[in-house]
């Protein structure tokens, strides 16, 4: 029953991901459309429009990399989109570090050149981890990368709400740059909160099969006399 439910969790959240992406989506591709750029040069509008590209698939392809039967029966396509995912992550986090740095607001180009630094460099990661079959690792650096993609949708979100949340912030600047670091930190936060949880669960129930006499208790092992050291000459 409790495999049942963590198995129903999982699709509502996945379900729930991909609407959230897929809302994501058509907001930046209507945005894009309509927005004048002609105050940007073409530089510019060239990596805004690099970073548009590859941000948008990263928001959808984790979630069919996270089915475990398309791991199983179909490796090698979870292998191509894995290597296309991180591609894309790695260049839409150089075009992030870019146009962070070029934000108007002095505040909000630190968290989002920090984060950005830090997506790339889970990307990276996550690549290395899988080159060098250490696949645990390589899931939880994936899963990384996939919550600082959706901190872009989140601090969207939150804007939405801005009043509402952040409304005892006066300062607008500093409203905004609050809902920056809110935006990439709680969701990194819940993820490794999350590693720590199924972490502590997968150590119990390895407990629970290997049985109470598996393993000797802290009492048994103060208890216990210290061995003798020993009295034959060295040669």
């Amino acid at each position: 029953m409790a495999g049942l439910r963590m198995k129903i969790a999982k699709i509502v959240l996945l379900v729930l991901l991909f609407l959230t992406g897929l809302l994501y989506v058509a907001a930046e591709l209507v945005y894009s459309a309509t927005r004048d750029r002609s105050e940007f040069g073409a530089f510019e509008n060239a990596m805004r429009l690099t970073h548009l590209v590859f941000t948008l698939p990263l928001l959808l392809v984790p979630i069919v990399q996270f089915s475990r039967r398309l791991r199983t029966k179909r490796p090698g396509l979870h292998r191509a989109l894995g290597r296309f995912y991180l591609g894309a992550t790695m260049l839409a986090a150089i075009g992030a570090i870019y146009l962070g740095l070029g934000f108007d607001e002095p505040g909000r180009r630190v968290p989002l050149v920090i984060f950005a630094g830090l997506w790339f460099y889970f990307a990276v990661a996550a690549w290395l981890a899988a080159y060098r079959r250490t696949f645990d690792v390589h899931a939880r650096f994936v899963v990384r990368t996939y919550g600082i993609a959706l901190a872009f949708v989140l601090v969207r979100l939150l804007g939405q709400f801005d009043i509402a949340l952040l409304g005892s912030i006066t300062n607008e600047e500093v409203r905004n740059v609050t809902r920056e670091w809110l935006a990439f930190v709680v969701p990194l936060l819940l993820i490794e909160a999350g590693f720590h949880w199924r972490a502590s669960g997968q150590a119990k129930h390895e407990r629970q099969l290997r049985g109470p006499g598996s393993a000797r208790s802290i009492e048994a092992i103060q208890g216990a006399p210290e061995p003798k050291a020993s009295t034959r000459p060295r040669p």
